[in-house]
């Protein structure tokens, strides 16, 4: 789908040829040249990455100057990688993430916030409640996917709870609401997953027992990262971008026509909670409620969720102490917004 022109692009374009005036208001973006760029998702084509996908079926980028392809991602190692191999421009991961890939290489910063706080949640059943990382002692937890986000911030709280982390064995489960079901059969005592998994299980009236990981271990939620030398190279295309995301940001928080929106991002993405029974317009319309902060904050980042994060991580065993703690790197957001 993601090859296919949506109704709005074909009348942004249509408009474009008529009138030389954007639908998005000042000179018609689409006169000038694009540049062409990759960004990778974290784990597929979820309503909560909607800043991107609405940035690319709303017009947004085009009025930017990019002509940006979204490709959707297996789990946040594998936005690192792909970013670290200059495979994509750009791609968004978990705080955690970029902090353990940094250790290793650290050609590879976060340049914005786009999901500061309480992304992730440990959901059990409410009959078996896991109500502290010392309840996991002996348990099956699962996780988004091996390596990533998930597993290292259930380190984390492990570490902080003072267990070891061979006392927890992990699965990966996906972050959707099917993988409740494995919790009900009695694979898994609890899975980490985000925020949104939580809103729809809820929302289904599902017996979970949830609370925020960041209630035990603080730290940045998610964030766009690219490389060095890709920020140095293509500074400007990023800090288009970024302000593309937030004017896309500023219509979402804004509209009262989400099964509009909605039509938009499913005429080209293949978005998943779409198919339920009210299209996605519940999970969207929370996804745009975690969203607000974000965008009246343009997506600055918050540099003392880091030092928790980094403290955490040595302690945890997942990374050494580093005497280099520039994770980040503000150049773009102020070319952006500064």
């Amino acid at each position: 789908m993601t090859g296919m022109m949506n109704k709005r692009e074909f009348l942004l374009h249509t408009a474009a040829a008529a009138g030389g005036l954007s639908l998005l208001g000042g000179p018609m973006a689409f006169a000038q040249s694009t540049q062409a760029i990759k960004y990778l998702t974290p784990f597929g084509f979820l309503m909560g990455f909607a800043e991107t996908m609405y940035a690319d079926t709303g017009g947004f980028f085009r009025k930017h100057g990019l002509d940006v392809t979204i490709e959707g991602g297996k789990g946040s190692a594998m936005s690192v990688q792909q970013v670290t191999a200059g495979n994509v421009l750009l791609s968004r991961t978990g705080g955690t993430d970029l902090i353990k890939a940094y250790a290793r290489d650290n050609n590879l910063v976060a340049i914005a916030d786009v999901f500061p706080k309480d992304l992730f949640f440990v959901i059990s059943h409410r009959d078996k409640p896991i109500n502290t990382a010392a309840d996991m002692a002996g348990k099956t937890i699962g996780v988004v996917s091996v390596g990533g986000a998930t597993e290292n911030i259930l380190d984390m709280m492990i570490a902080k709870a003072g267990g070891k982390k061979e006392d927890v064995k992990r699965e990966t489960a996906g972050n959707a609401p099917t993988a409740f079901e494995l919790v009900k059969a009695g694979r898994l005592s609890a899975y980490i997953a985000t925020n949104d998994t939580v809103f729809q299980l809820r929302s289904d009236n599902q017996p979970i027992h949830a609370w925020s990981c960041d209630d035990v271990a603080p730290s940045p939620g998610q964030v766009y990262i690219t490389s060095k030398r890709t920020l140095q190279t293509n500074g400007d295309a990023i800090a288009r971008f970024l302000r593309a995301v937030h004017d896309g940001l500023g219509t979402l928080v804004a509209s009262n026509d989400l099964p509009g929106i909605i039509a938009s991002m499913t005429a080209k993405y293949d978005v998943i909670e779409a198919k339920r029974p009210d299209k996605g317009v519940s999970v969207l319309q929370n996804a745009i409620n975690n969203y607000r902060t974000v965008h009246a904050n343009k997506l600055k980042i918050n540099p003392a969720t880091f030092q928790s994060a980094h403290e955490l991580m040595v302690n945890a065993g997942i990374i050494q102490a580093l005497p280099d703690k520039a994770f980040y790197d503000m150049a773009a957001w102020e070319k952006a917004f500064g």
